[in-house]
């Protein structure tokens, strides 16, 4: 999926490193979300990866919230957020493949963040705009 003409990796790290990047965010999100429909990926499986990386962003505000990088533990958390994303894909069996763009697109995203607590946030803006449009694709359907 990151290789057709919808979108490319290089706008994934626009999206992540770029203030400016957000109407670029809209049509990478509206396009993975339209695909991780067709590929059947349900909504459960998205809000589980989405419910972890909300309580990431929680405990990081708590812990500190502000600063010019993240803290060990919110840069632990969210690497092992790629782990997690293969071995729910590898659960699905017959349907691991549904997850395939979103673990390709996380993957490159996670790494651009580079403990950067703005790139972090946008981070977050990216995978609550991709749940937002795999739903409404969803219910499309």
């Amino acid at each position: 999926m990151a290789g057709t003409a919808e979108f490319n990796l290089q706008d994934i790290d626009r999206i992540i490193t770029q203030e400016d990047a957000a109407e670029l965010l809209v049509k990478v999100s509206q396009a993975l979300g339209r695909e991780l429909a067709r590929r059947k990926l349900t909504t459960h499986q998205l809000r589980n990866l989405f419910g972890e990386i909300r309580r990431i962003e929680k405990e990081w505000q708590q812990r500190q919230g502000q600063g010019d990088k993240l803290d060990p533990t919110t840069w632990r958390r969210l690497q092992l957020l790629k782990p997690r994303m293969a071995h729910q894909a590898a659960r699905l069996q017959d349907r691991g493949h549904a997850m395939q763009p979103l673990i390709e697109v996380m993957e490159r995203a996670i790494d651009r963040i580079e403990q950067d607590p703005e790139r972090f946030r946008r981070f977050v803006d990216f995978f609550e705009a991709i749940v937002a449009y795999h739903r409404f694709y969803q219910e499309k359907r």
